[in-house]
């Protein structure tokens, strides 16, 4: 469901793909090759959202901003996962039911399901816990699961239309 508030309407790319159970409303921009998926809610009825191509959100993730809110090209934003007024670099893997709370995540970084982030995470970290610490350095081979994760996730999502 696209909604208006206080005026603002999501843009959304016509490329996109968007669950009808999807929420997105307000100042919300998706670009091309994002999919949205089952029952997400995108809210921004206080500061804009920005969706950059070929991300991918999961079913009942929710994003709100509270400040801006950029998620990266080639992100994924997994399943129940929570955004909340943060900038996401690109290629960044937000893990199952982690929570994202006002700060930047560098590119090509991994957030552990159930994380909560409460600080910013530097380019190419793999961050866990609660709150979330370092764990180690991102190396090539979890860069290109998450993109392979991505593709998988973009073949399927035809189904969604």
């Amino acid at each position: 469901m696209i909604r208006e508030f206080k005026g603002k309407k999501p843009v959304i790319a016509r490329e996109a793909i968007v669950d009808s159970t999807a929420i997105i409303m307000g100042n919300v921009f998706v670009e091309s090759g994002v999919t949205i998926w089952p029952h997400a809610v995108i809210r921004a009825d206080e500061e804009e959202i920005i969706i950059r191509r070929d991300a991918a959100i999961l079913e009942k993730a929710f994003i709100e901003a509270p400040k801006k809110v950029i998620i990266g090209e080639g992100s994924i934003i997994s399943h129940g996962a929570i955004v909340h007024g943060s900038i996401i670099g690109e290629n960044v893997l937000v893990g199952i039911g982690a929570i994202v709370l006002e700060v930047n995540v560098g590119k090509n970084s991994i957030i552990a399901a159930g994380s909560v982030i409460t600080k910013d995470v530097e380019e190419g970290s793999m961050v866990a816990g609660v709150p979330a610490r370092k764990i180690r350095e991102v190396n090539e081979k979890d860069i290109e699961k998450t993109k392979a994760m991505l593709e998988e996730l973009k073949a399927k999502a035809v189904y969604l239309r």
